[in-house]
């Protein structure tokens, strides 16, 4: 709605100059349906010839990788390059995000090696990027040196960082990367990091400490949480603290489809046939439509 507000403020303008086609093409890259206008509008600015600066290209990038867009995205970088000899920090960050996101791991650590200044959005974006593709240590290692290069991590680096050794099966890992989050840098753990725990202990099949967490911390758990516990019940078959995560689910959101289908899962891959028909008799009687899992399901 804001952005079709906007839309009709520039369309009402006589004169549009490179000021106000960079404040709507920067609004419409913080909204994914709005990739064709934003490219649109990029067009219209060369047929206007007003040429372009880092804070446009940065945008469109944030726009390709969104859409996950990578041709378009390397033909942005491609012009930058012809165009300007000197890249801001900012236009380097879009571009290691919009190379992770498509999947170009090596040209995104390309882009950061070139890059002569880094900032901790930087760092984090790397970090980022090997926790996605299943490299936690290669992401603790980038940790290790972006605080020998003086950058401090924020909330966000330690959120990645557990994320990594998460994905990666960094159990000892990713526990000391928390204790030292609120340890040494003193950062207050948000709902987020501590999902990323239960689910860094749930992963390596340590539940009871991971219910232990979830039940003693300091803010309310909530459904990523105790989705990810359910996830890793089934596969760890605890189907004890898998019928205490589900309960929870159910408290928080009892029509979500996907927790009664794992719930029914554990209890047909632990022979209890009676429990699995009565939990996917329960999903007929709330049935939804029927969502992407949990990361563990």
């Amino acid at each position: 709605m804001r952005m079709n507000s906007a839309r009709l403020v520039y369309d009402s303008m006589l004169e549009h100059d490179l000021i106000s086609c960079t404040a709507l093409i920067n609004g419409y890259s913080l909204e994914r349906s709005s990739s064709r206008e934003a490219s649109e509008l990029f067009s219209q600015i060369d047929r206007m010839g007003l040429g372009v600066d880092n804070v446009i290209l940065s945008s469109m990038l944030n726009i390709c990788a969104n859409m996950a867009s990578l041709s378009s995205g390397r033909q942005i970088h491609a012009r930058a390059l012809k165009s300007q000899s000197d890249h801001d920090v900012a236009f380097g960050n879009a571009l290691i995000d919009m190379y992770g996101k498509s999947g170009e791991l090596e040209d995104a650590r390309r882009v950061f090696s070139e890059m002569q200044h880094k900032d901790v959005i930087s760092w984090t974006s790397m970090i980022v990027n090997y926790g996605k593709h299943g490299h936690g240590n290669v992401a603790i290692t980038l940790y290790e040196k972006m605080e020998d290069h003086g950058v401090k991590p924020n909330d966000v680096t330690y959120l990645s960082l557990l994320f990594a050794c998460s994905h990666s099966g960094l159990t000892t890992k990713g526990l000391k990367v928390f204790n030292s989050m609120v340890s040494r840098q003193g950062i207050h753990p948000r709902a987020e990091h501590y999902s990323c725990v239960v689910d860094l202990l749930a992963r390596g099949g340590l539940l009871g400490e991971a219910y232990d967490l979830a039940c003693n911390m300091d803010v309310k758990p909530n459904k990523s949480l105790w989705g990810a516990m359910l996830g890793a019940c089934r596969i760890h078959g605890n189907t004890f603290l898998g019928e205490v995560s589900a309960g929870y689910l159910f408290g928080m959101d009892p029509d979500l489809s996907v927790n009664y289908v794992v719930l029914a899962n554990m209890y047909a891959a632990a022979g209890l046939w009676q429990d699995a028909w009565k939990t996917r008799k329960l999903l007929e009687q709330n049935s939804t439509k029927k969502f992407a899992g949990y990361s563990l399901v």
